[in-house]
């Protein structure tokens, strides 16, 4: 691992990555303090995090979405049936004709104002499947 400093972004901000070797550990960890990220490895040199951090975004993506679900969805009036957290590359979040909701887990990485604008877009497409 190079001596540059390495930044996560969590709800629009950056969180320096920092690295440790952990032999006790099973797998790769990632934790997250509110002021750093963790990633953690049993075996010196094995610091590839990418799948950890996935694992870790797409967790607090769910418990995010899930929240800000139950206070949009009463004030715009509509009913999801069910949502996931997904990595299509190429949508931020997508609405299908059975009412169930997805949304990509680098999302968590935006600010909150962000992650709402496609909760809320989604949401409306309840209403109105396209962009008409």
């Amino acid at each position: 691992m190079s001596n540059e400093a390495q930044y996560c972004y969590y709800l629009g901000k950056p969180y320096p990555l920092k690295t440790q070797l952990d032999p006790e550990a099973r797998k790769m960890t990632i934790t997250f303090d509110g002021k750093s990220f963790l990633c953690s490895s049993p075996v010196e040199g094995e610091f590839e995090c990418s799948e950890g951090l996935k694992t870790f975004y797409t967790k607090e993506m769910k418990k995010y979405v899930e929240t800000r679900l139950k206070i949009y969805q009463p004030q715009i009036s509509v009913k999801y049936k069910s949502f996931s957290i997904e990595n299509d590359n190429g949508k931020w979040g997508t609405c299908n004709s059975k009412k169930h909701l997805t949304f990509h887990w680098r999302l968590m990485m935006y600010p909150p104002q962000a992650i709402d604008y496609v909760v809320i877009h989604e949401l409306c497409h309840l209403e109105h499947m396209n962009h008409d």
